[in-house]
């Protein structure tokens, strides 16, 4: 079996070669603190008995390039979890492959964190919520009443498709965007697909340059 610092040589060049978290021990964290440790304690005797020794001079060079190693690993792997927070946080992924229960936990605090910011600092940047897909129905009016004894029955109440709906239009998607909540459902913008939305969700994403309107005689919504 190689020793710790081969290895971190290694961990690192695995690190840097792949875009997401390389796979390394379960614990990374903990072997290479202790490992590290031992290695200081070693060059520091070798040193106190014999300062100006080449044996300790090696073990302090060793110490200070496996420093430099484990840092790189540590702070790659930093960077990788933060991207993949801030991804998450406005609708990416929230699995992180291959991260260690130490990167988890920080990737699960830098979340919530960014996603409590987006909430309190800055909301106007959440998903747009498409209008209601319903108006109220005016009540029927009273029939006009009739001499006892007889009275004409009441109006039969309004049929739910006779309930007023806001116009649809169909759109082509432009380009890949975050998804966008009509109604109760949520809808993908993939470009080149052809929904129907809201007038109003319409008219905002065509004058953001996401969609453009198509010519139809069509009103039903895309589900």
């Amino acid at each position: 079996m190689p020793d710790h610092f081969t290895q971190l040589l290694e961990w690192r060049r695995s690190e840097q070669a792949v875009r997401g978290l390389a796979k390394i021990p379960a614990e990374f964290y903990t072997s290479t603190s202790s490992y590290l440790a031992d290695l200081r304690r070693s060059y520091e005797s070798e040193l106190r008995e014999n300062p100006s020794g080449r044996k300790g001079e090696i073990a302090r060079q060793t110490y200070q390039r496996a420093i430099q190693v484990a840092r790189d690993i540590v702070e790659g792997r930093t960077q990788k979890v933060l991207n993949a927070a801030f991804h998450a946080s406005i609708g990416g992924s929230r699995d992180v492959v291959n991260a260690l229960a130490e990167e988890r936990a920080m990737f699960d605090r830098l979340l919530g964190a960014l996603v409590e910011f987006r909430r309190s600092a800055a909301s106007y940047i959440e998903p747009m919520v498409a209008p209601a897909a319903a108006t109220a129905v005016p009540a029927a009016p009273e029939p006009p009443r009739a001499p006892p004894p007889a009275s004409p029955p009441s109006a039969p109440p309004l049929a739910p498709s006779a309930r007023s709906r806001p116009p649809f239009v169909f759109v082509r998607v432009l380009k890949d965007a975050r998804p966008v909540e009509v109604g109760s459902e949520t809808v993908d913008l993939k470009a080149d697909d052809v929904l129907s939305l809201p007038a109003e969700t319409a008219r905002i994403l065509t004058e953001a340059k996401v969609v453009e309107p198509l010519e139809t005689t069509s009103a039903k919504p895309v589900t």
